[in-house]
């Protein structure tokens, strides 16, 4: 089961390694789960573990209890299946995601879209039914 949370948490951010070439050093393409560091033109993927969120304050990976809403709200996901849902707790602006009966981590949608549960993707809230979206 592990080898699962592995490919779920890793595969999205080698898809999404970051071209660093001209950016300033810092901490980019920010998720709750993990996030991308740019050094010297060089770019670099840090995964947090599975007890951890990556930490606004510090720039880094913290533990989940000291990490404010959504990221650092653990889902439920004993009796849902497989998949990701909207987050309706942070006005459906971030989706989280369940395997296996256990709570994934968190993903947030670009700023002017919605989580569309049918289509399993962020979408625009004229298109996405309540209540999520306006459809």
């Amino acid at each position: 089961m592990n080898q699962i949370f592995s490919i779920l948490i890793l595969l999205p951010a080698a898809a999404l390694c970051m071209n660093c070439t001209g950016k300033t050093d810092g901490n980019y393409e920010i998720g709750c789960r993990s996030y991308s560091i740019c050094a010297g033109g060089q770019g670099s993927i840090i995964t947090c573990d599975m007890d951890m969120a990556y930490n606004q304050d510090t720039g880094k990976c913290d533990d989940i209890t000291r990490i404010p809403p959504p990221c650092g709200v653990m889902k439920n996901c004993s009796s849902l299946a497989d998949g990701h849902y909207a987050d309706t707790d942070n006005n459906c602006k971030s989706y989280y995601t369940c395997v296996g009966g256990i709570f994934v981590g968190h993903n947030f949608c670009p700023s002017t879209l919605v989580f569309n549960e049918k289509l399993q993707s962020c979408d625009w809230p004229k298109m996405t039914a309540p209540p999520c979206g306006t459809m």
